[in-house]
């Protein structure tokens, strides 16, 4: 049966519109149910605006037990049990009343309806019409009860009696008094039961009296009250007053006692597509399943499909539609999957994580380039060609590695270039392949009596620590030739100590030796290595070409970088911010010596 109607409707009003359901004009009623129950369609899609923005949608609402067989039992063994009864959910309407009759007395035992719906739905409400037209004067005893795991287990959702203290330990009411009591079963009176023509009629709403029902689409809790595969309804035996033992109940009791006897079976409700799906279908296997949207995926729209995988998976509400969201992988990935401590670290706006990318790409977006490769800056980063090899001498560079966004290869000692395909000054080419750049010997004469290098090794202590002007870890990345100077590239890892004039701060910088300087190798710099570089500023020495420059010649130190010098320098650092870099005469003195000749600096730890 095909009938607007949404679980959010107040709970006030369900009585109203189940009594209008009930009293349909018999033309409505049969043109609604000409058509399958899981067929619906919609000429737009309510699951998107017109925008193309995703929104929260509702299956359609059907009479989900329509055209289904019910398995009648009853609790003894006999050879009047019907399991295939068609008759209580066939075509239903004033003119086409189809009565089914128990044919055991019902004065004794129980007798179990069960509805198997195939799949989840969300269950709106239960009504039971009876053949008979009058208000019954016996008492009544009816439980219904549902499963969530297709008939595994079982859980009651209502009870029905005349006396509920008596026949169930329940106390009559009919709305819950917390919100821990609304998802167990109540017990009430349904008396005096709806009149409608052809019969009386039972009829149980899921949220009616339930407090959070105005909240539905936010609470769990009672999702998962209204969630059933299968509908059993009981009908009881019920004992005279004389006798207070609860026994098997049944439906009516009198002296002589009218046969069960029922027309009609509804379970109102929706698939459980979680507010991702406006239609249900059933699928090559007759399984119902939902038409998922938002890229949702499963029988219930509660997972991702595949690639959605950037945010978890929630269910659609009216504020919030969640949809699923593709994974960012640049074009060179259709894999990923999702990961919580990354979505955790992004603050819980991305946790996708990029498989198997291709391209020669690599990184959680694939936005990196693989080992080997590097960045093709004339492509966009989603072009299959955003990553080309590293253009590296084979003799002048170690290895097939490059950075990969520079491109400039790991050299050999001597060898220079983003290539690794020229000498360095103060070398020329050599005749090993191991070797392919030597030192210049008529070089090395010169720079003997330029550099000065002074045979004296010194402890690195406080003293010699503050007569620097700065004291840097540096590690180069890149060098280029400017006229008379070389322009390294630079990134200050440390800043150990700066002078009032040096200006130096964490990142990338640019460090200009003298062409002269470099040639001698003092200092002797390398692409890819990491330093210490000690310096002073000498008048205007201590500065290349602009004034913001910073310039390393033959009076800087440019040790090798050895790890274990971290927490001695640091140990520096704190004593001078406390103000004990006070140069006393005696330092002075000093200074002046160290300013005059190269001094080689050995850290040794105390």
């Amino acid at each position: 049966m095909f009938l607007p109607f949404s679980p959010l409707l107040s709970t006030s009003l369900l009585p109203v519109f189940l009594l209008l359901l009930l009293f349909l004009p018999p033309s409505l009623v049969s043109s609604s149910l000409s058509y399958t129950p899981l067929s619906w369609t919609s000429p737009h899609d309510p699951c998107y605006h017109l925008d193309g923005r995703s929104r929260h949608c509702l299956s359609e609402f059907i009479n989900a037990a329509y055209g289904v067989p019910v398995n009648a039992s009853h609790s003894l063994p006999g050879p009047d049990n019907d399991s295939n009864i068609t008759t209580l959910t066939d075509l239903h309407n004033p003119h086409n009343l189809t009565c089914w009759m128990a044919q055991r007395g019902t004065d004794t035992g129980k007798w179990v309806l069960t509805v198997p719906l195939g799949r989840r739905f969300e269950i709106t409400y239960i009504s039971l019409q009876f053949c008979h037209q009058g208000e019954p004067s016996d008492p009544i005893s009816i439980s219904i009860l549902k499963s969530m795991d297709f008939g595994r287990t079982w859980k009651p959702m209502q009870h029905y009696s005349s006396n509920c203290l008596e026949n169930f330990g329940l106390p009559s009411q009919t709305v819950a008094q917390t919100r821990h009591q609304e998802t167990e079963a109540l017990c009430s009176d349904p008396r005096p039961l709806q009149k409608q023509r052809g019969g009386m009629v039972l009829a149980f709403s899921t949220l009616d009296g339930r407090p959070s029902s105005p909240d539905f689409d936010h609470s769990p809790t009672l999702q998962d009250w209204v969630t059933a595969t299968d509908i059993r309804v009981v009908f009881h035996q019920v004992q005279s007053a004389r006798n207070l033992q609860l026994a098997t109940p049944s439906a009516f009791i009198s002296p002589v006692r009218p046969p069960l006897a029922l027309s009609d079976l509804q379970v109102g409700g929706r698939c459980k597509c979680n507010g991702h799906a406006s239609r249900c279908r059933r699928d090559d296997t007759g399984r119902a399943v939902c038409v998922c949207e938002h890229h949702t995926a499963g029988p219930d729209c509660d997972v991702c499909e595949d690639f959605y995988f950037d945010r978890p998976w929630h269910r659609a509400t009216p504020t919030h539609p969640n949809p699923c969201v593709a994974c960012e992988c640049n074009g060179h990935s259709n894999k990923c999957r999702f990961s919580m401590e990354v979505f955790q670290q992004s603050g819980r706006r991305s946790g996708g994580v990029c498989q198997k990318c291709r391209h020669h790409t690599a990184g959680r977006h694939c936005q990196y380039c693989q080992n080997g490769y590097t960045r093709n800056h004339s492509k966009p980063l989603n072009h299959r060609k955003a990553c080309q090899p590293c253009q590296c001498h084979p003799l002048g560079a170690v290895g097939h590695w490059c950075n990969q966004t520079s491109g400039q290869c790991l050299c050999r000692e001597g060898v220079t270039g983003l290539r690794c395909n020229r000498c360095a000054p103060g070398y020329k080419q050599g005749k090993s392949p191991l070797r392919p750049c030597i030192r210049k010997f008529t070089a090395s004469i010169d720079c003997v009596s330029y550099c000065q290098p002074s045979q004296v090794k010194v402890r690195m202590n406080l003293e010699t620590y503050c007569l620097k002007d700065y004291v840097l870890k540096v590690q180069v990345r890149g060098m280029e030739r400017s006229g008379p100077w070389w322009q390294f590239s630079i990134s200050v890892q440390t800043v150990f100590r700066t002078g009032s004039t040096s200006r130096v701060r964490r990142g990338s910088h640019s460090l200009w030796v003298p062409d002269r300087d470099l040639g001698c190798g003092c200092p002797a710099l390398h692409v890819g290595r990491t330093y210490l570089l000690i310096g002073a500023e000498e008048g205007e020495r201590g500065w290349g070409p602009e004034e913001s420059r910073l310039v390393a010649d033959r009076s800087t130190l440019a040790l090798q970088w050895r790890e274990h010098w971290s927490p001695k320098l640091r140990g520096f650092r704190g004593q001078d911010k406390r103000g004990r870099s006070a140069i006393n005469s005696l330092s002075v003195t000093l200074k002046k010596k160290l300013n005059t000749a190269l001094v080689i600096c050995e850290l040794i730890c105390e």
